[in-house]
């Protein structure tokens, strides 16, 4: 599938499709809801009705720069980042004990698997709107997807440099 300007046009029409069914539901169900900073009820709250704004923009930045065609990896990518997100959202919300192995586990695969890209972050985003909102997932992600990026680009890197080095001696 090649992306171009019209279908990058109707997939951020989809996230802000995505994102105003979620704020109607909320608000025919009590109101939208906001949500505490690293859940401290000292710092501000972020309401959800940013996501109207922070969700379509992500969407959109991740696709301009997309300019080949997707591959398998890329679906993969985008799949992972939605199961990844929908099972942090089920954790944070029933056994938030749990969340933080999840986490960990996650910077463990960042390893092995290349979870910094832009597909996995938009799958991650998306996913984790319907629990936090826009802005919680859009911030978090980007501190998460730049851990990731370090782990992957560096820390594997030195970690196979140092073991060929000992394989070859």
């Amino acid at each position: 599938m090649v992306l171009n300007l019209k279908t990058k046009f109707i997939v951020t029409g989809l996230s802000i499709t995505y994102c105003m069914i979620l704020l109607l539901t909320e608000h025919l169900n009590g109101g939208v809801t906001a949500h505490y900073i690293l859940q401290d009820e000292s710092l501000p709250k972020i309401s959800n009705w940013w996501g109207l704004l922070c969700v379509p923009l992500v969407t959109w930045l991740v696709l301009v720069n997309k300019n080949e065609p997707i591959s398998k990896e890329d679906w993969q990518l985008f799949l992972g980042g939605i199961l990844f997100g929908s099972l942090l959202t089920i954790l944070f919300y029933n056994a938030p004990e749990l969340t933080s192995y999840l986490m960990l586990f996650s910077f463990g695969a960042a390893l092995f698997i290349p979870l910094y890209k832009a597909e996995f972050y938009l799958g991650y985003v998306l996913s984790l709107v319907y629990g936090f909102g826009g802005v919680i997932p859009t911030v978090f992600g980007l501190i998460i997807i730049a851990i990731y990026a370090i782990e992957y680009r560096l820390i594997r890197r030195l970690f196979l440099v140092l073991v060929n080095k000992i394989l070859i001696r």
